[in-house]
């Protein structure tokens, strides 16, 4: 555990340095041309890859256990492949139907979307195969080490010419790559499997994939809409300066909340794959109301905390230029919280593999955050995207609670210290912005330092009574 607090610690130093770095070097237009970029990776990522490496991830241990994992593995990277070149073809279309990615080449884009497409996936997923198999020290020695080098190859590339999105990225991408071929000596030295040998895969095994995969991919179809597709209205809208400003305040929030939630899963979600995966029915059954019962209340702590800190968390974390987007940190944690519980309500039908009954509650979220999205654009401007977010995001949960999960008796959750925890954290918080808000405006990156660190005790002490109170308690 200790290697794991540490060596996320020093993650999310690692992200909040990157963030701070790239938004001095890089001007609004250049943030809004990163928006653009990896909202359009997403795009392919999560409707083409994250499906099998959700599946992926739901046998892992199994497979390796069984010495079956290094095979397998290397029928993914030629998938990867395969996805990459689709990409390709699909991004060439569109480069002679006019889309515009903020002025950004065709050859970069293709670099920076096919690759990331690989090399990201095959790193990432390297990664959680040593944190899977517990392998504390090698997952985050290599996290680290792949973070350390991204954001030096970032920089250099950034020195070497007229600081862009396109050189940003190719830097993390370098990072990711290197690193990703570490991973994958460290986790397969000493095994005699040979990635190259046939690997027989029965139609069964085939149509079970593909009947887990195909719902997963619609579904994250019209989350990606839900979440990240709307960032083309808004440049066209208002610009691409004021994307890259809601961008890098709505990245702080999702950085922060993403950095909580990594800390989070890398030291519960091994226990719920592994309950997930128990021959035991009674632990299988139980495994997501463990899970559950701790993600819940500890993002709640996580988010409250992030909205009391939001008035002055620009100026602690994003250059100059961007220290105007408090009101997009704050709500962009409202966001990104529901975004989390999205993905939580939605981890129950990957235990059940019965991944269609994620279907409907995504389209019916994606279709409300449009419609809210419309609806608000004009009074509330780039703010309105938010507030979509979350409103589409609260219409999937209560659509998965109301007709799926509501009479399954495994679905349980101790609503009632939940919401009082939840309660007080945001009564606290409510007020912290309320104060900050006063002189906000005219606190010195010193201040606004200091302020965040107070947040950060207050909340730690809250978080300790939690733990105290068996709120957040880590079951085995």
């Amino acid at each position: 555990m200790l290697v794991t607090l540490i060596g996320r610690l020093v993650q999310f130093a690692l992200m909040f340095a990157s963030v701070k770095i790239m938004t001095h070097l890089l001007t609004p237009e250049e943030m809004g041309k990163v928006a653009l970029i990896t909202t359009t990776t997403s795009l392919f990522a999560l409707f083409l890859v994250n499906p099998v490496g959700m599946f992926i991830n739901r046998r892992m241990h199994a497979w390796i256990a069984a010495h079956r994992f290094r095979r397998y593995f290397g029928l993914y990277v030629l998938y990867l492949f395969a996805v990459a070149t689709i990409a390709a073809a699909s991004l060439l279309i569109g480069d002679q139907l006019g889309l515009d990615l903020g002025g950004a080449s065709v050859p970069w884009v293709l670099a920076l979307v096919c690759g990331s497409l690989v090399f990201n996936t095959i790193s990432t997923t390297l990664m959680l195969a040593l944190n899977m198999v517990e392998r504390v020290l090698a997952f985050t020695l290599l996290t680290l080490g792949t973070l350390m080098a991204s954001l030096s190859m970032s920089i250099w590339l950034n020195h070497t010419g007229a600081p862009s999105a396109e050189r940003w990225l190719a830097g993390t991408l370098l990072g990711q790559t290197l690193f990703g071929a570490i991973a994958y000596v460290v986790l397969f030295r000493g095994d005699t499997s040979q990635c190259c040998e046939p690997l027989r895969v029965s139609r069964n095994q085939w149509a079970a994939m593909a009947s887990f995969c195909w719902p997963i991919g619609l579904a994250v179809l019209m989350q990606w809409l839900h979440m990240q597709g709307y960032r083309f209205l808004l440049a066209e809208r208002f610009g691409l300066a004021q994307l890259g400003m809601y961008a890098a305040g709505y990245g702080v929030a999702a950085s922060l909340m993403s950095a909580f939630e990594t800390l989070l899963t890398t030291w519960y979600q091994p226990i719920f794959y592994r309950m997930a995966n128990s021959t035991d029915p009674a632990q299988s059954d139980q495994a997501w109301s463990v899970y559950a019962s701790v993600m819940v209340p500890a993002s709640l702590l996580g988010m409250t905390a992030l909205v009391a800190a939001s008035p002055n968390l620009p100026k602690v974390l994003l250059g100059s230029a961007f220290h105007d987007a408090g009101l997009y940190v704050l709500l962009g944690a409202l966001a990104e919280w529901a975004r989390m519980m999205v993905g939580l309500f939605g981890l129950n039908a990957h235990r059940h593999m019965s991944t269609r009954r994620l279907i409907v509650p995504n389209l019916l979220g994606t279709i409300t955050t449009y419609l809210v999205l419309l609806a608000v654009i004009s009074p509330l401007g780039l703010l309105a995207a938010p507030v979509g977010v979350f409103a589409g995001s609260f219409a999937v949960i209560c659509c998965l609670w109301l007709h799926t999960y509501r009479d399954d008796p495994h679905v349980k959750l101790a609503w009632r210290p939940i919401m009082g925890w939840g309660g007080i954290a945001a009564l606290v918080a409510a007020n912290a912005v309320l104060i900050q808000s006063r002189f906000a405006a005219s606190a010195s990156p010193a201040t606004a330092l200091a302020i965040c660190l107070s947040v950060g005790l207050v909340w730690a002490g809250l978080t300790g009574l939690a733990v105290h109170q068996g709120l957040l308690k880590r079951r085995t």
